[in-house]
């Protein structure tokens, strides 16, 4: 095993050093990032919490004297009602004929304009004589509320306050009662007022705030969220849950704490049981010592806490970008020191490489030169290849115009024959209707030239127009008249008058013609020949106008064999013996309706084939 030489040693101490340097580097800059962070995130807090406290203070000025304004605004009516002389008489005689039907009439009508619950008269035993709910079904009328504690403290001392759920309504109100002493001195008894609170409740909870109103025993009676109520802070001590039960106060309420650790530290933090919601809020109580309440405002923090986090993730962008920044720079020193380095390394290697150089570029040169050549010869095999297809397509030219024009040549010879006839017979009239056939037999000869011509060339389609589906059918029938005389066919034509394409009249024509000569010639071996040519409209989905017209062809052979029917479009495929056709007719019918727009389909019928021709119609 070889040795390390000794003066190796001190090169690889100050390496070390330096790859450990960086890494302490970042490591530091980490922590005072985080350090930032965390500072920014808490002073971000703090404020934002601030804020809130100082917002929900404001906010429970409103609230407490939104709270007193509701008791205040029936406080005094218990009082007026002990001075009334017909309370004071119902009270010295209660069987007095319709002293209680008078009292009764008066407290439901200062009860309907007050807007308070109920209002009912008591006497000395804490039986009810008359009520403001005389004639509902729970009304208060001879029901006993002598055990209740706003009875029993106006009876010792005059007045009472009082907040609990009716025993007989079940309905939770605050109870204002108020000595009437009888005239005459015979007898006494208690006015009490019922106030409904729960309209403050619904407008606490419409607004998303968290109020809680609490009893002397820190029991929750008012709450915007109903969960809250009739739960004290805290656990009760025995007695004090059995005087509450034995009152009614709160009903069948098992007064479960609300929160296991005591009532909230005002300007703490508390997190309350919700159905809708659950968080944090800041707590911020108010004292009512007249009242013996206690009103609480609960301020939730979230929004504070998103705010502080925002803050915090800015700032850390911010210090990592500048970290960045800085870790930019300090590599952008590093990289120029860097290049300045490879310059001169640079600079010796380019006089090495310009001998390389010279030798690259000259093999260079031959390669383009044989790349020359090599471009030559294949460009003079791909002009050899398009003049082999030149004369491939001007062979199929020539055999179609031989097909094509050799039905109106046979037209044609039919038309000189009984021409001659004709004139031997001295039948002027059909000599001149024959010789203007013959001249349209000529026309359409040049025109099937031409079409062909611009086929073979693959020139653009010419104008087209609106064409009679009938008269073009009629033209194409007219030059077949003679064999369809001659070889029996009867021919059924079923085309409306309204019938109207948009195609070329001569090159429709010519697609007719087609057609019909193919069914001629499936007929030639049946007894009975029959030609069908029907159209019908087709009209989009949503029944608007025509879109396009369909014509079909159809004869009584004996159709096309299945084996056949993917191939009687392709050129040159015929099942015609040698000499009777070239196979081009339907191959030619199929391109020229295409170039048409429309579409040329065949399937077999009931009793033959059907060529089916499909065009836009000329509305469309």
């Amino acid at each position: 095993m070889s040795q390390a030489h000794p003066a190796d040693l001190p090169a690889a101490a100050p390496r070390r050093a330096r790859l450990a340097g960086p890494g302490i580097r970042r490591w530091v800059w980490a922590a005072a990032i985080l350090a930032v962070i965390l500072a920014v995130f808490l002073l971000a807090l703090r404020t934002g919490n601030d804020q809130v406290r100082h917002a929900a203070r404001q906010r429970l000025v409103i609230v407490e004297a939104v709270l007193r304004a509701a008791v205040d605004r029936s406080r005094s009516l218990p009082s007026v009602l002990a001075l009334d002389m017909q309370v004071q008489s119902l009270l010295a005689d209660p069987s007095a004929p319709g002293a209680v039907a008078a009292v009764n009439a008066k407290f439901e009508a200062i009860a309907r304009a007050s807007g308070v619950a109920a209002i009912y008269l008591m006497d000395a035993r804490g039986l009810t004589l008359s009520a403001s709910n005389w004639n509902q079904p729970l009304s208060f009328v001879g029901s006993s509320y002598a055990y209740r504690p706003y009875f029993l403290d106006a009876v010792a001392t005059g007045a009472s306050r009082y907040f609990g759920i009716g025993s007989t309504t079940q309905q939770p109100g605050l109870f204002i009662g108020k000595a009437v002493a009888a005239q005459g001195g015979e007898g006494s008894g208690v006015v009490v007022v019922k106030v409904d609170m729960e309209g403050l409740e619904g407008e606490w909870r419409r607004a998303g705030e968290q109020i809680l109103v609490s009893d002397a025993a820190g029991i929750v009676f008012l709450a915007s969220e109903p969960g809250w109520k009739y739960r004290p802070f805290r656990p009760l001590a025995a007695a004090e849950t059995d005087r509450i039960r034995a009152a009614r106060q709160y009903g069948d309420s098992d007064l479960r704490p609300l929160l296991a650790e005591g009532p909230p530290a005002p300007g703490g933090s508390i997190r309350l049981p919700s159905a809708g919601r659950a968080g944090r809020g800041l707590v911020e109580p108010v004292a009512m010592p007249d009242l013996g309440w206690t009103l609480w405002y609960v301020a939730p923090t979230g929004a504070s806490l998103r705010q502080a986090v925002l803050v915090a993730a800015a700032t850390g962008v911010a210090c990592l970008a500048l970290a960045f920044a800085l870790a930019a720079a300090s590599q952008k020193r590093r990289r120029l020191r860097a290049e300045h380095s490879m310059r001169l390394a640079l600079e010796r290697r380019v006089a090495e490489r310009t001998h390389d150089l010279s030798e690259a570029n000259a093999r260079l040169r031959a390669e383009i030169a044989e790349r020359e050549r090599a471009t030559a010869a294949l460009r003079a095999t791909q002009d050899e290849l398009i003049h082999a297809g030149r004369l491939a397509a001007l062979g199929q030219i020539s055999t179609a115009i031989n097909h094509e024009i050799n039905q109106p040549l046979a037209a044609l010879r039919t038309f000189l024959a009984s021409t001659a006839l004709l004139l031997e017979r001295g039948d002027q009239a059909t000599v001149r209707r024959n010789l203007q056939r013959m001249t349209e037999v000529t026309q359409r000869i040049a025109e099937i030239i031409r079409h062909l011509k611009d086929f073979a060339r693959k020139t653009g389609p010419e104008h087209r127009e609106p064409v009679r589906l009938a008269a073009a059918a009629d033209a194409a029938l007219d030059l077949l008249r003679v064999r369809l005389r001659a070889e029996g066919v009867t021919v059924e034509c079923r085309i409306p008058p309204d019938a109207r394409v948009r195609a070329e009249p001569v090159r429709l024509e010519q697609v007719l013609l087609n057609l019909m000569v193919n069914a001629l010639d499936a007929m030639r071996d049946v007894p009975e020949r029959r030609l069908d040519l029907c159209a019908t409209r087709e009209a989009d989905s949503r029944g608007g106008p025509i879109r396009s017209w369909r014509l079909a062809v159809a004869d009584c052979g004996s159709g096309i064999p299945p084996e056949h029917m993917a191939q009687i479009f392709d050129p040159f495929f015929t099942t015609k013996s040698a000499g009777e056709g070239l196979g081009l007719g339907l191959s030619l019918s199929s391109l020229i309706v295409r170039d048409l727009g429309g579409s040329l389909t065949a399937e077999n019928g009931t009793r033959g084939a059907v060529l089916t021709l499909v065009l836009p119609a000329a509305e469309a």
